[in-house]
C-alpha cells in the first residue's frame, strides 16, 4: 500500500490575536497544496483516505489537496495529529482503515516519522527540514496498517513546493 505523509501548507501570520489551532492558509499556502494535489493526482498516487489535523492550516491543506485530486479521497478530522509526535502519528496510521493513505500534519513529527518510516533515506537536501507542503511518498509492503513497523518503507519520491514550478506540473 501507499503512504504519503504530507506537512501542511504555508500558514498566514496575519492576525497575531488567533489561536496557532486556528491559523489559516496564506496564499502562497492554498497554491501550494492545490498544486501538490494535482501534482499527487498526476502521478496516478491519489490515496482512498486523507486522516488530517484538526488544526485550520492542516485541514484546509487537505480539502485544497482532495479537490485538486478530484475529490476522491475521504477526508478524516484527527484532533490527535495536532502537533502530534512521530510515535502518535505512527499510531494513528496503525489504526487506519485498509488502503492507500495519506496523513497530513505538522513539524516536528512529520519529520521525524518520515525519517524513521522510511528504508532509506532520499538523498533531497530539505528532506530533513521537511518544509510546508513538503510530500513524501512511499510504498510499505503490508496488507493491514496494524503491521508498519518502522523502517520498512520505500520511497517513491518526495518533493517540495517550489520543485513543481520547476517541473511546470502547476
Amino acid at each position: 500500500m501507499k503512504l504519503i505523509l504530507t506537512r501542511h501548507a504555508k500558514s498566514s501570520w496575519d492576525d497575531l490575536m488567533l489561536d496557532d489551532h486556528d491559523r489559516p492558509l496564506n496564499e502562497r499556502g492554498q497554491s501550494a497544496a492545490q498544486r501538490m494535489g494535482k501534482w499527487v493526482e498526476g502521478r496516478r498516487h491519489v490515496p482512498a483516505q486523507v486522516i488530517s489535523s484538526t488544526a485550520t492550516r492542516a485541514n484546509e491543506t487537505a480539502e485544497l489537496m482532495v479537490k485538486a485530486m478530484g475529490g476522491a479521497p475521504s477526508l478524516t478530522l484527527d484532533e490527535g495529529l495536532y502537533h502530534a509526535s512521530s510515535d502518535a502519528i505512527l499510531a494513528r496510521i496503525q489504526r487506519a482503515p485498509k488502503g492507500d493513505l495519506m496523513i497530513v500534519g505538522h513539524n516536528p513529527g512529520m519529520a521525524e516519522l518520515a525519517s524513521r518510516i522510511v528504508d532509506v533515506a532520499p538523498t533531497h537536501d530539505r528532506f530533513g527540514v521537511y518544509p510546508t507542503t513538503a510530500t513524501l511518498i512511499t510504498e510499505v509492503p503490508v496488507e493491514d496498517w496494524s503491521e508498519l513497523k518502522i523502517g520498512m518503507a520505500q520511497v517513491i519520491q518526495f518533493i517540495v513546493p517550489r520543485e513543481l514550478k520547476e517541473l511546470h506540473t502547476a
